[in-house]
């Protein structure tokens, strides 16, 4: 028995209809494809010369680059990092110094994420331990962040770190993700700027100490180059 199989035939109007919808689904995605970056909204920063040299008490080191040890791997910077500045400061008054890293990507997409100090500096054999979340208190609203303590030997290294993203402070993948989907959907490449400030102390007031030079170094800069730092510019 000779079974007859027809071929499949489409009504040209319904071929039309299924290419049309093709097309207007790849228009669709194409534009929800971010072509914009939010560095460029916000004046492509040069964070190496908005850091002031001078504020309060603080007054910044020669050499701050060789002060402040950087656990991540030259190679790993260079991929991932669009900036990176050191600078360390020493207190006129009382001689401590704290240590200011920041690391700056123009383009946080999923593959050039910022690496977090937890992450960085247990991978270079320090041991990582009252890792914290807290809430730094700011005339601009209270600022998300992580402290914790850097071990490796004698040298005891208390850090506070802070990341920005697009134009908010963050403190997780989710708050992240979505300020990272809210721009997109803006037409925007999200940046991001994580701000470590840390001391080589057995100090016991290091975290508040650390705290306070944030709040005097913010509020030593104009509120245009503040918002490049912890965000607060108007949204777009």
């Amino acid at each position: 028995m000779t079974a007859l199989i027809k071929p499949l035939t489409l009504h040209p109007s319904r071929l039309f209809t299924a290419l049309l919808l093709m097309v207007l689904t790849w228009l669709a995605a194409e534009a929800l494809i971010p072509h914009k970056y939010w560095a460029n909204e916000i004046g492509d920063p040069d964070y190496a010369e908005l850091m002031p040299q001078q504020f309060g008490d603080w007054v910044t080191l020669p050499n701050a680059s060789a002060a402040v040890v950087n656990p991540v791997q030259a190679e790993m910077i260079d991929r991932i990092y669009t900036q990176t500045v050191a600078h360390a400061y020493r207190n006129s008054k009382t001689g401590r110094v704290i240590m200011v890293s920041l690391a700056y990507g123009k383009d946080q997409s999923t593959d050039t994420k910022l690496h977090t100090p937890d992450m960085c500096y247990a991978s270079q054999g320090f041991r990582v331990d009252d890792k914290h979340k807290t809430s730094l208190q700011t005339p601009w609203g209270g600022l998300p962040a992580i402290q914790l303590k850097a071990t490796m030997g004698q040298r005891i290294e208390p850090l506070t770190y802070l990341i920005r993203t697009g134009n908010t402070v963050t403190d997780g993948s989710l708050p992240r993700n979505l300020e990272r989907l809210r721009l997109a959907l803006l037409g925007f490449k999200m940046d991001g700027l994580l701000i470590r400030v840390s001391e080589i102390t057995h100090q016991p007031d290091a975290f508040s100490l650390q705290a306070s030079f944030l709040n005097d170094l913010l509020g030593a800069m104009p509120d245009s180059v503040r918002a490049k730092f912890i965000g607060g510019q108007p949204n777009p």
